[in-house]
């Protein structure tokens, strides 16, 4: 029997069912609602039963997934056309189409309830069988106490096809023990299948801010966000991972980057740049780049529109660096440069100090291998690197390479106890100061 307590319990479990199906089901009227919108029109017409969005409805899913791919070809991307192909591939067999759409959906819109949903699948996805959306038995069914609970337009939703994989998705989230309590509850007359439980409102999500990323954000991954991959711009892709790993250069880098319209995803605006880089989630898709961070890749494909083809990288009369164009850029500050062989070491060591100890972006950049001559392999020649540390006791500075985690690693055999030189993971190495001038021809730090 139950007592008080358990009532309690049951009570407590069928308000939480309710509530945490009431966004999932939202999800899906948004979904119907907006599908209107999204079809494609002939003559002036909306589309006839064979639009994959009407195929998708009789559950034609093999067909729908077809039509969906070639919206796909022909629309912008958007969260919903994909995901609607997701679940039409997903429901057709086609498991590794599913999940390259699901997967693209994660990563370009992360923020969107599809994209929220996206990753339930693809978590779910290496789950045992019996607790899969696709395979739920005992669980693909709401208790009655639950569908009764919710006012009539949701119960309305629960019988189309959207309505079914919200109520799958939904219950992926709960345990076995308290959907069985609940049924136990109405074995029991504790809980009658006529109940209409009171279900409290969820509040609106919260208005979208303009920056879609936040300080903390960039600060998560820091340097280590950036991978350059085939683009040569490793001049600024080192003044791009020297802010990230500083305050007040995340807080720069969250700025940089805004919501676009309808038509565009994200908007770049460099510090003391007037124009406006649109960038949407297909650009990024083109573009190749696979920096770990988003932030990262948006900005990166900002800087090529800025600088195709590194026009202007050298300023715009050709007499600059490009370690001091790309701390412009990036910081809106002038930079200051200095040739190392042209320092002493203890001049040397105060300039990159002074930079580190303030916390301002500081970078450099190695000779051609031309020029390197007998000297051990080291470096990456005629390549930018980010200064991350120093250690002016040791006379040791902390450098990442920009390919990150493609970096290519190197010894010093000369030196086991790691004095001179230490290769550490992610493209960052340890070089002592004076080797520091015999590989590095420029430096350049800014202050923000």
């Amino acid at each position: 029997m139950f007592n008080k307590r358990a009532r309690s319990s049951a009570l407590v479990v069928l308000y939480g069912q309710a509530l945490s199906l009431l966004p999932c089901i939202g999800l899906f009227a948004q979904i119907a609602c907006a599908t209107e919108s999204h079809k494609p029109a002939v003559d002036g017409k909306s589309a006839d039963l064979s639009s994959p969005w009407k195929l998708f409805e009789q559950q034609n899913y093999a067909q729908a997934a077809d039509g969906f791919e070639n919206l796909i070809r022909t629309q912008s991307p958007n969260a919903r056309l994909y995901y609607y192909a997701a679940v039409a591939n997903k429901q057709s067999q086609r498991t590794a189409r599913a999940k390259q759409l699901f997967d693209y959906i994660v990563k370009y819109f992360p923020n969107t309830a599809e994209g929220k949903y996206a990753q339930q699948i693809l978590s779910s996805a290496g789950q045992p069988a019996a607790t899969s959306a696709a395979t739920a038995t005992p669980t693909s069914e709401l208790p009655e106490s639950v569908k009764n609970a919710l006012p009539k337009e949701m119960q309305d939703l629960l019988a189309t096809e959207e309505g079914k994989q919200a109520v799958k998705l939904s219950l992926m989230q709960q345990s076995e023990t308290n959907l069985a309590n609940i049924r136990k509850a109405e074995a029991h007359g504790i809980l009658n299948k006529s109940n209409q439980i009171p279900v409290v409102k969820v509040p609106k999500p919260a208005k979208r801010t303009e920056h879609p990323f936040t300080e903390e954000d960039v600060a998560r991954l820091g340097a280590h966000g950036i991978d350059q991959s085939q683009n040569p711009n490793c001049w600024f892709e080192a003044s791009m991972a020297a802010l990230a790993e500083l305050p007040r250069g995340q807080r720069l880098i969250a700025s940089m980057i805004r919501y676009g319209d309808k038509e565009t995803d994200y908007v770049v605006r460099f510090p003391r740049d007037g124009v406006e880089y649109k960038i949407s989630a297909h650009d990024l898709e083109e573009s190749g780049m696979h920096d770990k961070a988003q932030w990262a890749s948006i900005l990166e494909c900002a800087q090529i529109r800025k600088f195709p083809d590194n026009a202007g990288a050298q300023g715009e009369y050709n007499d600059q660096s490009r370690l001091e164009v790309g701390l412009g850029c990036i910081t809106g500050c002038t930079a200051e440069v200095v040739l190392p062989k042209s320092c002493s070491v203890q001049e040397l060591s105060t300039f990159i100090d002074g930079a580190v100890r303030s916390r301002n972006p500081i970078v450099a950049a190695t000779y051609p291998d031309s020029m390197l001559g007998t000297l051990p392999d080291l470096v990456v020649g005629q390549h930018a690197f980010t200064v991350v540390g120093f250690d002016p006791a040791k006379a040791l500075i902390t450098i990442r390479n920009p390919h990150g985690q493609h970096a290519q690693r190197f010894s010093l055999g000369s030196d086991p106890q790691h004095r001179e030189f230490e290769q550490l993971d992610d493209g960052v190495f340890k070089i002592s100061l004076p080797l520091f001038q015999k590989y590095f021809h420029s430096v350049a730090r800014s202050f923000i």
